[in-house]
């Protein structure tokens, strides 16, 4: 399964992250400052979740690991799709206000992501894949300084999914009668969060209940979690990319001061 939807995956970031940044070059031709936090946020979190994709790609993973090391192609991932949910928290924060300031409530997740990436090396250097011969994944939920591992990651990216999907609908209910594309657009966005919520209670809710010894069977959970992680990923791309081509027609429509 993961292959094909990861591959996908990688295709669709691949092909929004063009599309933004012609945008990006397009806007600043114009020398507009309008959402320059968030255009940057943008195309920092496509190009993460494209690099995140690929190097989830087993036969990718596979070549990365032995050029390297076992198993840095899933840290790697993993800090990828940290910096994509934090992107995503930058990107929508800064979409929704227009004159409170939020460069705190920035900083502030610029901070958690650093935390979180320390905190995942440090946890992968104490695991050593390498010399246990193991993966970082469900397969191996029974090394406990693997769930540890594994929650940590899961816990920032529930977390961080839950927000952007909070505030990608209310942004979209708030600007659905001016322009209908962007609203959709933010809607199908905040239900890609949600399946990356989603994503992480599955994949999480394995971990936490191999541990109390009542695990579904591995097998489910390789089949949902990365299908849950693949409609996440295309759906925020889809989502964000189709509502700032629309917002690119409508100046203005997608940034309000919603006080949350």
């Amino acid at each position: 399964m993961d292959g094909p939807i990861f591959g996908l995956c990688s295709v669709l970031t691949l092909l929004s992250t063009a599309i933004t940044l012609n945008r990006a070059a397009a806007q600043r031709r114009q020398n507009s400052d309008a959402y320059r936090v968030s255009r940057r946020a943008h195309v920092t979190a496509l190009a993460s979740s494209f690099v995140g994709s690929v190097l989830a790609i087993p036969a990718v993973a596979e070549v990365a690991d032995r050029a390297t090391m076992a198993e840095l192609s899933s840290l790697l991932s993993d800090i990828a799709a940290v910096i994509f949910c934090a992107s995503l928290q930058v990107l929508i924060i800064d979409w929704e206000y227009r004159e409170l300031p939020h460069d705190v409530s920035i900083a502030c997740r610029i901070g958690f992501v650093v935390v979180v990436s320390g905190l995942l090396i440090w946890q992968f250097r104490r695991t050593d894949p390498a010399r246990l011969d193991v993966d970082l994944s469900t397969s191996y939920a029974q090394v406990s300084n693997v769930r540890t591992y594994l929650l940590t990651y899961l816990g920032f990216f529930a977390a961080a999914g839950a927000e952007v999907a909070m505030r990608a609908t209310k942004l979209a209910r708030a600007v659905w009668r001016q322009g209908r594309a962007a609203g959709t657009g933010l809607a199908v966005a905040a239900a890609g969060a949600m399946f990356g919520v989603l994503y992480a209670v599955s994949r999480g809710g394995y971990v936490l209940a191999y541990e109390s010894g009542h695990a579904w069977p591995l097998a489910l959970d390789n089949v949902i979690s990365p299908a849950l992680a693949g409609l996440s990923i295309g759906g925020v791309a889809a989502g964000l990319t189709m509502a700032v081509l629309s917002n690119s027609r409508r100046s203005g429509t997608l940034r309000r001061s919603v006080n949350v």
